[in-house]
């Protein structure tokens, strides 16, 4: 079975650790932190373009204790098609009485109304959005939420960039559609501020099930001192610390080469479905995705792929929750034989009039 339902994107690290590495100290962070630990975080954050940064167990550790930092008289704008962690830390802000406004990315016009609305009541606005929105099938718009939120200091950008670490880096060009370097959407984008911070977990890019919390000094200063996770949580193990490590250097040596590849995946795979009269979508990122005109038609594809020997995901569509979108994650060790042989079948399908759609082939995929 070829799998294209592993986020591994740049392909399964190959790590080793030290015969004699404890698993753990048994002390929390807040007492006890080896140096080691920091630089691995300070590196996730000199990626992005960040001044410093922190591990922790997961992006729902982080989401849940950095939602404490926001003052009494915060309001969380969160967007509506963020991933669902970040969802779940907006809910210590619901928890602590504050209000919680879901926004659209699609209607900025409104989200500054709203900015403007909860200001004049003297509240302070945080804005919650994913670095690279799948649901959207493009980078989330940085540089104008941190217009909306300027001048206000307290004011904070937080970015899950867990999608595009590892993936998307600096000055992407024609010829390398990624970027460089493999820091994420902040550099892709160009942006850089002292008001962002941001939480990423490293099991998607670089495999290591580990997060890590990045931003300026002050706020992260101000994240230690107020942190409960970092006290009443176990922390981050030095296995995973350590594979954090590795595979940060890995990516150092090879990412680049390693995230060529996967464009060049990424641009045959969408070039050869085109030709085909098939419009996926996704961009220039590994997770591609075909909408079908109806449940019956997701189904049956994911079904014939399942008995040619590929595993692919069934994705809800947030426009249509009921036909579900037969998604691909393509990965750089993808070998190039099998995609040719995925593409081809997909093709040989379009071809069946009455294979996606009722009546015609125009209405294979909708744009």
């Amino acid at each position: 079975m070829v799998d294209f339902t592993s986020a591994l994107y740049l392909g399964r690290p190959r790590l080793t650790l030290p015969a004699h590495l404890p698993l753990t100290t048994g002390r929390p962070a807040a007492l006890q932190e080896p140096d080691w630990h920091r630089h691995v975080g300070r590196e996730v954050a000199r990626r992005q373009g960040l001044e410093t940064g922190l591990l922790a167990p997961s992006t729902l550790h982080l989401f849940w204790d950095v939602l404490a930092l926001l003052p009494r008289s915060g309001v969380v704008f969160l967007d509506k098609a963020m991933y669902p962690v970040g969802q779940w830390g907006a809910a210590r802000a619901l928890l602590r009485g504050l209000p919680v406004v879901p926004f659209s990315a699609v209607d900025l016009p409104t989200l500054a109304r709203q900015l403007h609305l909860y200001r004049q009541q003297g509240r302070t606005p945080w804005l919650l959005t994913d670095g690279w929105r799948l649901g959207g099938a493009g980078a989330a718009p940085l540089a104008r939420y941190l217009q909306l939120l300027a001048p206000d200091p307290e004011s904070v950008l937080l970015i899950d960039d867990t999608q595009a670490f590892g993936v998307l880096g600096a000055r992407p060009t024609a010829r390398q559609p990624l970027g460089v370097g493999g820091g994420g959407t902040l550099p892709f984008l160009g942006v850089q501020h002292p008001q962002v911070l941001t939480i990423t977990s490293l099991a998607k890019g670089l495999g290591v099930p580990v997060a890590a919390l990045a931003g300026s000094g002050a706020w992260l200063r101000r994240y230690e001192q107020r942190s409960t996770v970092r006290v009443h949580t176990s922390p981050v193990s030095n296995w995973h610390a350590w594979a954090a490590a590795q595979a940060l250097e890995h990516d150092a040596a090879c990412g680049n080469a390693a995230r060529q590849r996967l464009a060049r995946h990424i641009g045959e795979f969408r070039q050869r479905l085109r030709a085909a009269g098939i419009r996926p979508r996704g961009g220039w990122f590994p997770v591609q995705k075909l909408v079908l005109p109806r449940a019956s038609a997701s189904l049956g594809l994911y079904q014939l792929l399942r008995e040619e020997g590929f595993q692919t995901l069934l994705l809800a569509d947030a426009a249509r929750p009921t036909v579900p979108q037969v998604a691909f994650c393509l990965r750089a060790d993808h070998h190039p034989a099998d995609l040719h042989r995925l593409t081809e079948l997909l093709a040989a399908q379009a071809r069946r009039p009455n294979w996606f759609s009722v009546s015609h082939r125009s209405t294979l995929l909708l744009p």
